[in-house]
């Protein structure tokens, strides 16, 4: 063995467990879209790409976009059958809980009476448990972004938290998040990522508008700067 090839070699044995700094983050969210479209285009911007890793958050527009709800069971099917997809592809699926949402915000951009049968706060919550639950079952990791929110008071309508509001960012919006979440939420899933130590050969966030965020603000290109520090 020559001393040249002898970094590459290290190197090569250290990304099988994720150590060596070679990670590249493709960003595959899409706004608006649900858990059954993104099951629509798994194959194309998921498993043709050959990930390592999937970082899998979906579920606030299957219960909260009131232009067309998925039924709960309905929502954790799909999940279930992303999951089984992404697995089978080789690569390993780590899951993300949505955020909660501010109501009073929600309500400005959506009829009110649509979630009389069940509120908006409660609807997270129930996706929640279906992603927690789908993690035992399967044996996974599970980042729980929305009780992170929850317990750290940042989730409110105040200007410390990380939802849009009027107090942080003059947006009557309630579900998206601002740059500081997003930079939050990268931080969460690097820790995440190196804590089971995967191979972060090439990672997927795979989503919605959460996950796509904006050019100048989304999670998946501040983890990939945090991923090669």
């Amino acid at each position: 063995m020559t001393k040249a090839l002898l970094p590459l070699l290290i190197c090569f044995a250290l990304l099988q467990f994720g150590t060596c700094q070679a990670a590249e983050v493709i960003n595959a969210g899409v706004g608006g879209h649900r858990s059954s479209q993104l099951l629509k285009r798994v194959d194309r911007d998921v498993l043709s790409k050959q990930p390592t890793v999937v970082v899998l958050m979906v579920g606030t527009n299957d219960r909260l976009n009131s232009g067309g709800f998925i039924n709960i069971n309905t929502y954790r099917r799909n999940v279930e059958t992303l999951v089984d997809k992404i697995q089978a592809g080789g690569a390993k699926v780590v899951l993300m809980t949505p955020p909660t949402c501010i109501p009073e915000l929600l309500f400005t951009r959506h009829d009110a009476k649509k979630y009389a049968d069940q509120s908006p706060v409660e609807r997270m919550k129930e996706v929640r448990q279906v992603l927690l639950k789908i993690a035992r079952a399967k044996q996974i990791p599970v980042i729980d972004f929305h009780d992170y929110l929850i317990d750290h008071k940042l989730a409110d309508d105040s200007k410390t938290s990380v939802i849009r509001n009027p107090a942080n960012s003059g947006i009557k919006d309630g579900v998206h998040l601002t740059p500081a979440g997003y930079q939050l939420l990268a931080r969460l899933v690097a820790e995440k990522l190196k804590a089971e130590q995967l191979n972060l050969t090439k990672v997927i966030c795979f989503g919605d508008s959460l996950t796509k965020g904006s050019k100048n603000a989304n999670y998946p290109a501040y983890l990939e700067e945090l991923l090669k520090q």
